[in-house]
């Protein structure tokens, strides 16, 4: 019998896909997953599929964070708040 293989995610072809430009941005992630994964699922997916529709969790970054260069192309940038699961702010 063959070990067992993770499978991952498949997307959709509409969905957005996420990349880590830094390894402190992977390291964030990594770090996000391991206290509230729930909440960083529901932020993948939202990230993935509705990144420019701003609400009370996503909102457009201001002044010189606005907008920022990768691979040439310029780029709004947004923030996403993950929130935390209450049984974590004890």
């Amino acid at each position: 019998m063959s070990s067992a293989h993770e499978v991952g995610r498949p997307h959709k072809r509409s969905e957005l896909e996420l990349v880590f430009i830094t390894r402190q941005v992977e390291k964030g992630w990594t770090d996000c997953l391991a206290v509230a994964r729930n909440a960083t699922v529901d932020a993948w997916n939202r990230l993935t599929t509705a990144p420019t529709i701003e609400d009370e969790r996503l909102y457009r970054l201001r002044a010189e964070l606005a907008s920022g260069t990768y691979d040439c192309k310029t780029f709004d940038r947004y923030q996403y708040k993950v929130v935390l699961p209450a049984s974590m702010w004890v």
